[in-house]
């Protein structure tokens, strides 16, 4: 009984609808639209992919949404039920949250980044239109971009070397260097494949050092790394104004123990050179001359070696 319930609907739907077309109430299907939200979407996100039309007053017959060539998901209002789900690998629908408007895909992989398509077809003229977009899916970097210089300080006149790269990701994340806000042209940039299938970015820049890229005594080397407008990060490295050339120890009266040494020097050249006189005016004699100079000798090399300590 249903089945003839649902050929006298889908007669009268078709009759209607050619009246209204040969007597001047339809023209025709236009402006099929496929929006996708959001436009770039992150791994094992979800996307919403809404499909907009102008059916001008006929009815709609259904309503297919595509990956590539492949069919994954069907609106007829006049079947029933009026959706159905065609199994692609990959492809998750929210059935709660899809119609004959949308479809929300959800857990979407890097696997699935391509042309998605929304076909519409209106009742009785059955005229179509299909509209296409290309879905990005990405896999953001998993850490902060690395920036290391060949130095920890540098001298006007001397190359700083900086090197900044990327964890992995896809697309591979854009990396720019610059010198206190200002971005440099890389002499150097380069891709390499990771072991999950992501790529990683390395940059070079060479920065000649001169004093006036010390602002307010301070250089500032940056990496920023990008993947569209979904994904930023940033390192730095600071450099400061090499210092002055160390001074000199001075020697004052008030210099602690400097004072303190040079004073007990003086003492001991005192006992050096009047010492012996002073022994000698007592006990010398020529027949003693021997023990004299001995006790004498001793005593001077006693005192050098006090000096020099």
């Amino acid at each position: 009984m249903w089945k003839i319930e649902k050929m006298l609907r889908r007669d009268v739907i078709t009759v209607s609808s050619l009246f209204l077309v040969f007597f001047g109430g339809v023209t025709s299907l236009r402006d099929v639209k496929l929006l996708v939200r959001p436009s770039v979407v992150i791994r094992n996100g979800t996307a919403s992919l809404i499909c907009s039309r102008d059916m001008q007053g006929a009815p709609l017959y259904s309503v297919k949404w595509y990956r590539g060539n492949h069919e994954f998901y069907r609106y007829t209002p006049l079947e029933t039920p009026q959706t159905r789900v065609f199994g692609l690998p990959g492809i998750y629908v929210d059935m709660n949250n899809s119609n004959g408007s949308q479809v929300l895909l959800k857990h979407m992989d890097i696997t699935l980044a391509g042309n998605f398509s929304c076909e519409v077809t209106a009742d009785a003229s059955f005229a179509t239109q299909i509209d296409t977009k290309f879905v990005d899916v990405v896999c953001l970097p998993t850490f902060d971009p690395v920036l290391k210089a060949d130095k920890d300080r540098y001298q006007p006149g001397e190359i700083l070397r900086a090197n900044c790269s990327s964890s992995p990701a896809k697309p591979a994340a854009n990396l720019t260097i610059s010198v206190n806000g200002e971005p440099l042209l890389a002499s150097e940039t380069s891709l390499h494949p990771s072991e999950s299938g992501l790529l990683w970015t390395r940059v070079h820049a060479d920065i000649k050092v001169t004093p006036d890229l010390f602002i307010s005594g301070r250089l500032r080397v940056a990496c920023v790394a990008t993947v569209y407008d979904v994904y930023k990060r940033s390192a730095k490295l600071d450099f400061f104004t090499p210092e002055a050339d160390p001074r000199p120890e001075r020697i004052t009266l008030n210099g602690g123990a400097t004072a303190c040494g040079t004073f007990n020097k003086w003492i001991l050249l005192f006992l050096l050179f009047f010492l012996p006189m002073l022994v000698s005016s007592d006990d010398y004699t020529l027949d003693d001359g021997g023990d004299y100079y001995d006790d004498n000798t001793r005593l001077r090399q006693a005192a050098l070696t006090l000096i020099h300590l």
